[in-house]
């Protein structure tokens, strides 16, 4: 049997060193942009939790618990993304890219927790209203609303590329939500005096939360499970390997992602012809790296179809 273990740049002659340059590039920006999202998100928490308790608003009150876990979430995804750039070593052979996934699991998840804590909040102050003093109140949500617009505008830009930026762009995209409600409420009780709106607004808060973030943990958690890659058809990608010439058959195909953007492939090719075998090798690395952006791939040739062919038929 011939293994071939294989990256995207050996399929390219001369591009291997700036395809990691241009990697190591694009992580140094994600990481500039998520230290410029982090110290607009932390410096206007503590303007926003002091101007919640100055005005007995809830709205802003929890705004600025969320925006206390936006920092803590960009906190963790500026690490996530430090540790994603190390090299593989003895321990973890495929470096550490996993790490931006395992801090996007848990940005989600403690969005769900922080939701909890408002909702019990907000259950006791509707049946029990509290005087907010309006003005204020619009002036610190308006001041909310420019510096969330500013932490989205530096993240967008590498959050479809990235799922680490992409919990953190969902995070400031919700609270930029949160300011645009906490705004609404605070005009709605500055001309009717109706207390009851700010509560209302931060039952929103929560449920906009709940959904911005229910998506990146299904996302996350796809991933770790070894989900195929999105978008990734494994029967196209099959029948491609197939039409491969001296290939005559397929199995023992996975197809999993390290983090968003580096998928990884294995597969048992079956090739007869011994001559013919080197040539398939690399048409289907080739292929699977030009055709469905595969990075890494790993081919078994067998030269005869083996019947289970993994370590299940190993003798003990």
């Amino acid at each position: 049997m011939d293994h071939h273990d294989h990256d995207a740049r050996s399929c390219e002659h001369g591009h291997g060193h700036d395809h990691g340059h241009a990697h190591s590039h694009a992580g140094g920006l994600h990481r500039k942009a998520l230290t410029y999202a982090f110290i607009i998100t932390a410096g206007f928490m503590v303007v926003e939790a002091a101007g919640g308790l100055l005005t007995g608003s809830m709205a802003l009150l929890s705004d600025s618990m969320h925006m206390l876990t936006d920092a803590a979430a960009l906190g963790m995804s500026f690490f996530a993304s430090r540790l994603a750039g190390l090299k593989p070593d003895s321990a973890r052979t495929y470096g550490y890219r996993r790490a931006e996934v395992v801090a996007a699991l848990a940005n989600a998840m403690l969005l769900w927790i922080l939701s909890g804590y408002m909702l019990r909040e907000v259950y006791e102050r509707f049946y029990h209203p509290v005087a907010v003093l309006s003005g204020p109140m619009l002036v610190i949500a308006g001041i909310g609303l420019l510096a969330n617009l500013a932490c989205a505008w530096i993240l967008h830009a590498h959050s479809e590329e990235n799922i680490n930026i992409r919990g953190a762009f969902l995070h400031v995209i919700s609270d930029l939500a949160g300011s645009v409600a906490a705004i609404i409420a605070g005009a709605i009780i500055y001309f009717t005096g109706w207390f009851r709106a700010d509560t209302i607004v931060s039952l929103m808060i929560i449920v906009l939360i709940l959904f911005s973030s229910s998506r990146l943990l299904v996302e996350a958690f796809h991933i770790l499970m070894e989900g195929a890659p999105k978008g990734l058809s494994l029967k196209a990608l099959e029948k491609q390997l197939r039409a491969i010439d001296g290939v005559s058959d397929v199995h023992e195909l996975h197809a999993w992602s390290l983090s968003s953007g580096f998928n990884a492939l294995s597969a048992h090719l079956v090739v007869k012809d011994p001559a013919k075998q080197q040539a398939a090798l690399k048409a289907a690395t080739c292929g699977a790296t030009d055709t469905f952006g595969i990075r890494h791939t790993v081919f078994q040739v067998e030269g005869e179809p083996v019947e289970n062919s993994s370590c299940d038929i190993c003798a003990h």
